[in-house]
């Protein structure tokens, strides 16, 4: 296995650059995009082994660090962008992907693919979703994926606090810390909420889907799962029990996966497969 790491650079100040690993075998023209999850980054946890499973079982796997995460090119481990991470929101995310796929498809950088699969994980798994169509992937898998962006947000007495203070704060449990995020990430989603209705977009993607959840999960509802799934016809559902991560955590210095994730893997290069 080979890995080459690139950054896409932005074409404008508002774009900030987009860190790639792309993980290969020279004979091998599938190619799996993976999408983080929120408060997440692309070497989190587990995601460099599932990268090299995937690449022994016949795979190449584009994994990427969404640009306004909060990681740098120093540090793209650690969530240290402060100012970026308040300054995120869904449509980036979404535009982010399509920089990948662009950039992919472009002759002059080498890439040679038949197939472009796309994996999103949690928020990854949502956005995922929005932008798998125009980007023609033909097989589209969430794990723990979100299936309704709008019923992420705060209600009532704070939302109105979220507003009136202009940010708020997202505590990550692991680590202590507080993230800020700026309430035009709110407004955004309202000014686009027709474009980022992720039931529409499945709706309308002609591609397969496997949708993946894990039955102990306490960071979404199982219920989603079904939503999705019930969007596009023939898809399929698996279940896993396990949490949010599927058995992954933050720093992970074992050198094997976990069981549920390493199941998860393999019921996703089943579908990929068939």
């Amino acid at each position: 296995m080979k890995i080459k790491s690139f950054i896409i650079k932005g074409n404008s100040s508002t774009e900030l650059p987009i860190s790639c690993d792309y993980s290969y075998a020279s004979s091998q023209s599938k190619l799996v995009i993976f999408c983080h999850g929120f408060k997440g980054f692309k070497d989190w946890g587990c995601w460099n082994l599932v990268a090299k499973h995937f690449v022994n079982e016949g795979f190449n796997f584009l994994k990427f660090n969404f640009s306004h995460n909060g990681t740098t090119l120093i540090k793209p481990m650690e969530i240290t962008d402060l100012k970026s991470f308040s300054e995120n929101n869904y449509s980036i995310e979404v535009q982010d992907v399509d920089r990948v796929v662009k950039y992919l498809s472009t002759p002059e950088n080498d890439f040679i693919f038949d197939e472009l699969f796309m994996i999103g994980h949690s928020r990854g798994g949502g956005i995922a979703c929005l932008a798998s169509q125009k980007n023609n992937i033909s097989k589209l898998i969430t794990w723990a994926g979100v299936a309704d962006f709008g019923e992420r947000f705060p209600e009532n007495d704070e939302l109105l606090l979220w507003k009136e203070n202009k940010v708020r704060y997202i505590l990550n449990s692991r680590t202590g810390e507080k993230y800020p995020q700026k309430y035009q990430f709110y407004e955004n989603f309202v000014m686009n909420k027709d474009v980022l209705n992720i039931s529409n977009a499945l709706k309308e993607y002609k591609g397969n889907l496997l949708v993946c959840f894990a039955i102990l999960d306490q960071v979404l509802p199982q219920e989603y799962a079904q939503r999705m799934s019930s969007q596009v016809k023939g898809s399929i559902i698996k279940s896993i029990r396990t949490n949010h991560t599927f058995g992954s955590k933050h720093p992970w210095n074992k050198d094997f996966l976990p069981t549920a994730l390493l199941e998860l893997c393999n019921q996703t290069i089943s579908f990929l497969n068939d």
